[in-house]
């Protein structure tokens, strides 16, 4: 998750929580909106630490075999793909 995503959730979750206590004060029955800022909270503070992270040296890159052109540069760059996180990257193609 981006920071200015994070925020986002934070001020969400914030928002949510603030409602829940408005409507419990006036109501008694805001228990719900308070649970929902909470889990919000806590699911935006913990994302990310559900998988290990494994450092960038230990990491198993394998070649797809798939090619594509960097619409940035125009270079042919070639896709690796690391089967235990899901993560891909592009290499340019040695000539």
């Amino acid at each position: 998750m981006t920071g200015g995503a994070r925020i986002a959730a934070l001020v969400t979750a914030g928002l949510v929580g603030l409602g829940g206590v408005a409507l419990h004060l006036v109501t008694g029955h805001g228990w719900g909106l308070i649970g929902l800022g909470a889990v919000i909270a806590l699911g935006t503070l913990f994302e990310g630490r559900y998988r290990a992270r494994m450092p960038e040296g230990q990491v198993q890159w394998q070649r797809t075999g798939e090619c594509e052109v960097d619409v940035e540069t125009g270079a042919v760059v070639e896709v690796w793909y690391d089967p235990l996180t899901g993560a891909r990257k592009y290499e340019p193609v040695a000539d």
